[in-house]
C-alpha cells in the first residue's frame, strides 16, 4: 500500500512538472528580430526602444541587432531571405528603397501587416514627404518611415566670426557659400572652408530636388523598371560638381569621403561648413567644441523657381516575409511598429538625434510644447521640406541598384577631384555605367 502511494505521488509530481514545463514553453515570448543600420547614439536609442517595448508586455521579445552599414546589411538580408531566415524587420536607407520595392514576394507592405494584426493604421498620419516617398498609388505604405531626414548646412559660428562673416547668417545660396568658404581660407579661420557627407545623396539627389531637375526618366524611376539615367548635359548638376572640383584646389572645399566620414572634419573644427543629414545633429552637439548654426541646403539663385523643396533621406522599416512565419509573429511586428510610431517615441527620437518627427502628431506635439521655439534651427529641415516649392522632381527617386550606382558616381567624382576629368565627364560616365546596372536590374526584377 505504501509503495502504491509512493508511485502515485511520483506520477502526480511528474505530471505536475510536465504541465509546468509545457506552460512555461507555451508562455515563452515570441522573438521578433530587427536589423538596424545605425551606430552611435541612434543605434543605442533603437536598441533601448526594443528593450522598452519588451517591458510593456510579455508576449514578444524584440531583439535589435546591428548587421553592418546599410549596404552590408542589405546584402546580409538578401542572403538570409534566400535561406528562409530573414529578420522580421529591417531598417533600410533611402538608396535601397528601389530594390526593396521591387522585391514584392520578399516583403509585406506595412499597411498590410497592420491589417493582418487588426491594428489601426493610417498612412496619412505620417508627414507628407515621408508617405509620398514610401507610399503606393492606393495610399498604402510599403515601409514605415522612421529616421526621416533631409540635407542641411551646419556652420561653425566661431570660424565665421574669425573670418569677419556674420555668425548669425547661414549662406543661403551657392555663391554666398563659395564666398564664405574662400574668406575662411584667406583669413585662415579654418583649415578648410566646406565639406560634405554622402556626396551622391547631397550633390546629385538633393541638388536635383532643390532645383527641380530630373536626373532620370520615368519620374526619376518612380514610374517603372525601364527608367534610365539622364545625367549627361544636366547644366545644374554639371555646375554643382565643377564648383566642388574648382574649390578643392585651394581647400575652400575638401573632400571627406563617400559616406559620413566628412562629419569628423566639421566636428573637429577642421572645416567650417558641412552639408549633412539633419540626423547628424546629435553627434555634432555631443562632439563640437564651438558654437554652430544650421541653415537650409543652398541653391543657385539664377535657376528659375529655386529654391524648391529638398527631398527626404534617412531610412524606413521594412517587414520581411518568410516560410512558416506565423500570424502571431506578424502581430508582434505590428505591435512593435505601433510602439515605435507613438508620439512618446517619435518625439524623444527627434529631439535627441536631429531626425525629423515622422508623424504629424509628433510634429504637432513638439510645436505645442515650444520645442522649436526654444531650440532655434531645429525646424530648419522641416521648413526645407515644406517651404520650398514643389515640382515634378521633388518627390525622390526609385532606381534599382542605386547603392551601386552611387559608388559609380563616387569613383568618377574622385577621378575629377584628383584632376583627371571634368564634371561633364563625371556625369556622362555615371550615366553610361549606371544605365548598364539599371538594365541588369530590369532583367532580374521582371
Amino acid at each position: 500500500m505504501q509503495l502504491k502511494r509512493m508511485i502515485t505521488r511520483g506520477l502526480l509530481a511528474a505530471a505536475t512538472a510536465a504541465l509546468a514545463f509545457g506552460a512555461s514553453a507555451q508562455n515563452k515570448p515570441i522573438e521578433i528580430n530587427m536589423w538596424m543600420g545605425l551606430t552611435g547614439q541612434g543605434g543605442e536609442m533603437l536598441t533601448r526602444f526594443g528593450e522598452d517595448f519588451n517591458k510593456t508586455q510579455n508576449d514578444y521579445r524584440v531583439v535589435v541587432s546591428f548587421k553592418g552599414q546599410y549596404p552590408e546589411q542589405r546584402a546580409a538580408a538578401v542572403a538570409a531571405y534566400r535561406a528562409g531566415t530573414p529578420p522580421h524587420i529591417m531598417q533600410m536607407f533611402d538608396a535601397g528603397s528601389g530594390d526593396m520595392m521591387s522585391a514584392r514576394t520578399a516583403i509585406v507592405p506595412v499597411s498590410e501587416v497592420f491589417r493582418r494584426a487588426g491594428l489601426q493604421f493610417n498612412a496619412a498620419d505620417f508627414i507628407p514627404a515621408a508617405r509620398g516617398y514610401y507610399g503606393l498609388p492606393n495610399g498604402d505604405l510599403l515601409s514605415m518611415p522612421f529616421n526621416v531626414s533631409t540635407t542641411v548646412l551646419f556652420y561653425n559660428k566661431d570660424a565665421f566670426r574669425k573670418a569677419g562673416l556674420d555668425p548669425d547668417k547661414a549662406p543661403r545660396t551657392w555663391p554666398e557659400l563659395i564666398d564664405a568658404a574662400k574668406k575662411i581660407r584667406t583669413t585662415n579661420a579654418a583649415a578648410c572652408g566646406y565639406t560634405t557627407t554622402w556626396l551622391a545623396w547631397v550633390m546629385l539627389e538633393q541638388i536635383a530636388s532643390r532645383h527641380n531637375v530630373a536626373f532620370g526618366t520615368q519620374g526619376n524611376g518612380r514610374g517603372g523598371l525601364d527608367a534610365s539615367l539622364t545625367l549627361a548635359n544636366n547644366a545644374v548638376l554639371s555646375r554643382q560638381l565643377q564648383t566642388l572640383i574648382d574649390m578643392q584646389k585651394d581647400k575652400s572645399f575638401d573632400y571627406g569621403g563617400r559616406s559620413n566620414d566628412a562629419a569628423a572634419k566639421f566636428i573637429s573644427g577642421e572645416c567650417a561648413m558641412l552639408t549633412q543629414s539633419s540626423g547628424g545633429l546629435g553627434a555634432i552637439t555631443q562632439g563640437a567644441k564651438f558654437s554652430f548654426g544650421v541653415g537650409q541646403l543652398p541653391f543657385w539663385p539664377d535657376v528659375t523657381g529655386a529654391p524648391y523643396a529638398t527631398t527626404i533621406g534617412g531610412a524606413s522599416l521594412w517587414v520581411f516575409n518568410a516560410p512558416n512565419r506565423t500570424q502571431a509573429e506578424f502581430r508582434g511586428v505590428a505591435r512593435f511598429l505601433d510602439f515605435l510610431r507613438s508620439d512618446a517615441v517619435m518625439t524623444e527620437w527627434a529631439k535627441a538625434t536631429g531626425f525629423l518627427p515622422a508623424t504629424n502628431s509628433a510634429f504637432r506635439a513638439m510645436q505645442a510644447e515650444g520645442f522649436f521655439a526654444k531650440n532655434p534651427g531645429r525646424d530648419v529641415p522641416v521648413l526645407s521640406l515644406i517651404e520650398g516649392a514643389k515640382g515634378d522632381n521633388t518627390n525622390g527617386y526609385r532606381f534599382g541598384r542605386w547603392v551601386e550606382i552611387r559608388d559609380v558616381f563616387h569613383e568618377e567624382m574622385e577621378k575629377a577631384l584628383q584632376g583627371n576629368q571634368s564634371a561633364a565627364d563625371v556625369l556622362r560616365n555615371t550615366e553610361r555605367r549606371g544605365n548598364v546596372l539599371l538594365r541588369a536590374f530590369e532583367r532580374s526584377a521582371s
